[in-house]
Order: C-alpha cells, then structure tokens, then sequence
C-alpha cells in the first residue's frame, strides 16, 4: 500500500513538473513573441520611411536606358532626370541624403523593373508587403528541408529570436536584397530536393537560383551546396541565363559587355571597407583578395568532396563563410540562423560531433547568435563591440571549419 502512494506521489511530481516545464516554454515563445512582433513592427515602419537600399533608382534609371554605373559615379546628374528627382526629393526633404549605388549587374537589376511600375513612395509599400512574404516563405522552406528534423519548440525560439534581432529588424527597414533573394535560393533547395527528377525540376531549379543570385555576395558562395547535390546543369543554367541578358543589357544601353561587367564591380569596391566583420574590413585590398581566393578554392573542393548526407552540414559552413567572405553590413546576418541544423538536429549533430563536442558547439553557436544580433545594437556597432563580436564569430566558425574537414572529408565518423 505505501509502495504504490509512493508511486502516485511520484506520478504526480512529474505529471507537475511537465506542466511546469510546459508553462515556461509558452512564457518564453509569448515573451519572444511579443519581442518580434515590436522588432517587426519597428522595421516596417522604418521601411514605409526609408527604404533606401530598395535601389528604385538604379533599376528605373536602367529601364529608361540610362547608365545607371555612370549615374552612380556623377550622383548630381542623376537628379537632371525628372523621375529619378523625385525618388531623391523624398529623402532630402526629409534632411537625408541619397545617392545612386548601381552595385548590382545589369541582369539583376532587370529583376526590379517590375517595382519600378510604381512611384517610389508605393514601391516601398510593396517592396515591404514582399519582404514579409518573402520571409514567410523562408521560415516555411527552411522547415521543410534543413530544419525538418529539428524539434518545433527549437525551431519556434530560432525563427523568433531572428525576428526580434537587429539584422533582421534592420534588413527589413532598409529594404535590402537578401529576403529576396535567400527566398529563391531556399525554394531552389526545396525544389531539388522534393521535387521529382526530369527536366522540369532542373528548369525550376536553375530559375530560382537565377533569382537568388539577386545577392550574389550571399548566394554565390551558397551555390556551392549544389556541387555537393551534383547539380551541375542547375548552376550551369542559372549563370548562362544571366550572360544572356549582360549582353541583352549591353545593346540596351549602347555599351559593350566588358564594361557591363566591370562597371557594377567598381560601384561595389567602393563599398568594401564598410562592411561589419569581413575579410576585407581587417585585411585590406590585397591581402584579401589572396584569402579571398583560396577560402573560395578551397569551399569548391570541400563541396565537390563532402561525403553523402552531410548537405546540411556543409550549407551551415557555406553560411558561416559567405558572411564574410565579401562585403556584408550586419543586417544580413540574420541567416544565421538557418545556419543552426548542425548543433540542434540530432542526426546531423552525430555525424560530426562527438557527445561533448554537441552541447559546446550547440552552446557557443547559441552565444555567437546573441552576440551578433543583439550584443552589437547594444554598443551601436562601436569599434570595440565589433572586435569582440569578430573574435567570437571567427573563433567559432575556424572551429567549426577543423571540425567538418576531420569528420566530413577525412575521418571516418
């Protein structure tokens, strides 16, 4: 008799404690809750403002066959033009100032002349209403193929401690790129990897990685995933399609298409030493483009010789580097999160990890998470924020690096 109250009363312990346990879970998804919506509210609102890495202008200046590379390097002759004066007006009415950075190739800015239908003030209504879209779909993609073994409570507390971080809130109110385009590229991996094999799976998921391309600085270095997945026609397609419409662009400006593809990068170097943490912030002009080609060689080759089932590992590793690979202001960290499979996926977690090894990189990607998101907005990105930050991040993404050559190419595990 007083062995089975015993029992009851240590039932009934545990039935407690898995109440309580439950009640904090929802206390802490209600309080992240409450977190994002503030934090997307406040980057949406910033968007209606602002948006003013939309580039409306370059992409309208392109669709009214003027040179927007050229506009972008005589930014007071950009304003001689009465459409294009008007995008201005909104921001120094406002005290801001705005110049024209066609840092995109002619075949990506194509990609926006649908938005350029509207004046600027509706473009970024629309804009916005596609970048919350846009990140709709990323969060449903992204649980359906990466993160589809990884717990719902886990993946909720991710995807709402991105939504509450400054990247995201800031990628949102600027009106960047990277939703779009990270949009296309996880569709791509979703495709390839649901969809049923045949030319038209191939077809779909070149056009998307065409798209993606958008952010090239982000995507490019993430395509790599398909040499992994021996998806050579896909990327093969994805870039011929933008040679096509370089030359196409080359006509419809009168210009020849070296000068299309050389004049994009010139706007772009001058924005090299105002990135957040990359390569080329702490090493220089030189010294980067000698780092930058061997880290780029030497991805090629971890890709093309990953050993089979470990995509989503590599994809953590392409996401960790193409963040600092090129240059990249911080509001595009917020993928790091999607980068989180490797140390919260079981299955994957065990292929590379040993039972220490989990909960440490588990822990210190938790800390790398905070810090970027939300320890840098705290010091307002100062010098000292940024360096501690830095020392975090690459500590754990070398780590992370040693851990993945061993394991995944020449060990055994």
């Amino acid at each position: 008799m007083t062995r089975q109250r015993g029992l009851k009363a240590l039932k009934m312990q545990l039935s407690e404690r898995l109440k309580d346990n439950r009640i904090i879970r929802i206390a802490i998804l209600c309080v992240l809750a409450a977190l994002a919506a503030v934090s997307v509210y406040q980057g949406a609102r910033n968007a209606l403002l602002y948006s003013q890495d939309l580039q409306w202008d370059a992409a309208k200046a392109l669709a009214m066959r003027l040179d927007p590379y050229e506009l972008s390097l005589n930014p007071d002759a950009a304003c001689d033009h009465p459409a294009l004066a008007d995008f201005y007006r909104m921001f120094t009415d406002k005290g801001l100032e705005q110049k024209m950075e066609a840092n995109q190739f002619p075949s990506l800015l194509m990609l926006l002349f649908p938005v350029t239908l509207f004046p600027p003030s509706a473009a970024r209504c629309v804009w916005l209403i596609l970048n919350l879209a846009f990140t709709a779909g990323i969060v449903y993609l992204a649980r359906r193929t990466i993160f589809e073994r990884v717990s719902g409570i886990v993946y909720a507390v991710m995807i709402l401690v991105m939504l509450a971080g400054t990247p995201y809130r800031n990628q949102l109110g600027v009106g960047q790129h990277t939703l779009f385009a990270f949009f296309f590229f996880m569709l791509a991996v979703y495709i390839e990897k649901t969809g049923p094999n045949g030319a038209k799976k191939t077809v779909h998921t070149a056009l998307c990685l065409f798209v993606s391309f958008f952010k090239y600085t982000l995507t490019a270095p993430l395509a790599l995933y398909f040499l992994c997945r021996r998806r050579y026609k896909e990327l093969a397609a994805s870039v011929a399609m933008h040679a096509v419409l370089t030359v196409a662009a080359a006509f419809w400006l009168k210009r020849d298409v070296i000068y299309m593809i050389t004049a994009p990068l010139r706007v772009a170097s001058a924005l090299v030493a105002e990135g957040g943490l990359d390569l080329g912030v702490l090493l220089g002009t030189k010294a980067y483009a000698v780092a930058a080609f061997v880290l780029v060689a030497g991805l090629t080759v971890m890709s093309i010789y990953m050993k089979e089932g470990r995509e989503n590992i590599l994809l953590a590793l392409l996401i960790f580097w193409s963040l600092v690979l090129t240059y990249h202001r911080t509001y595009d960290f917020f993928v790091l999160t999607f980068a989180a499979a490797p140390f919260f996926d079981a299955a994957q977690a065990d292929k590379i990890f040993t039972k220490k090894e989990k909960t440490f990189f588990a822990l210190w990607y938790i800390l790398v998470i905070l810090a970027v998101y939300f320890l840098l907005r705290v010091f307002n990105e100062n010098d000292a924020s940024r360096i501690g930050v830095g020392i975090i991040y690459y500590a754990f993404m070398l780590a992370y690096t040693a851990v993945c050559i061993k394991t995944s190419l020449i060990g055994s595990k």
